[in-house]
């Protein structure tokens, strides 16, 4: 495992060099252990619906200019979960915006599901793979493989310059939740039939199996 993740961390490094542009993120990771309460997301969704229905004419660009306009990043309260997301998740919300409601479920799924199993929510370790596998694995349940994808892709749309608080290139990140994201999305699709407890002890398992698909970059 460790001769793959260093690997891994390698091929990492190097792709930072050769193609700096970041891919995409917003934070499920280690810099969102909170969760955002359903209620409240939904009163970002109903935020989206007004425009559209005041403004049909509007097209996604527009809807998206509107939002930053009503939601400046120097506010706080709601306003935070607006600018906490990517411009590439702001846009999936506004495309999809009952599709996002069952992602942020997704998400405070897993959140939850780690803490119960790990005790934490941790950054690059083993509970960090977990969190992601399974809120790939519940978006997969609640609105397809394709869509997960693109919420979870999406996610990952952050400046990758720099390492994280772990001491870790910030690209090994990225790359290491895409890899699990994948995973997690793979077992959801061959498990949708299971409680989200279940699912948790599915991917649990799994991740401390030897031949486990999982990777991380330290314990």
């Amino acid at each position: 495992m460790k001769k793959k993740l260093i690997g891994l961390l390698s091929i990492t490094v190097l792709l930072g060099v050769v193609s700096p542009t970041p891919l995409l993120a917003a934070t499920i990771d280690e810099t969102d252990i909170e969760t955002i309460s359903q209620t409240e997301f939904e009163a970002l969704i109903s935020e989206i619906e007004g425009i559209k229905a005041t403004h049909p004419e509007y097209l996604e660009k527009e809807i998206l200019k509107m939002m930053n306009i009503l939601h400046p990043d120097n506010e706080r309260g709601i306003f935070d979960i607006w600018n906490a997301l990517t411009d590439s998740e702001k846009k999936l919300c506004i495309r999809y915006p009952f599709d996002a409601l069952k992602v942020n479920k997704a998400k405070n799924i897993a959140t939850d599901q780690t803490t119960r199993k790990f005790g934490k929510n941790g950054l690059g370790d083993r509970s960090d793979a977990f969190r992601h596998g399974i809120w790939n694995a519940e978006m997969t349940v609640l609105i397809g493989k394709e869509k997960a994808e693109l919420f979870a892709t999406a996610h990952e749309d952050k400046d990758v310059s720099g390492n994280e608080a772990d001491g870790y290139p910030k690209t090994a990140h990225r790359d290491m939740d895409l890899h699990n994201n994948e995973v997690g999305r793979n077992i959801g699709e061959t498990n949708k039939g299971v409680s989200e407890d279940e699912m948790a002890e599915i991917i649990y398992q799994n991740i401390y199996s030897e031949t486990t698909e999982f990777i991380w970059l330290h314990e």
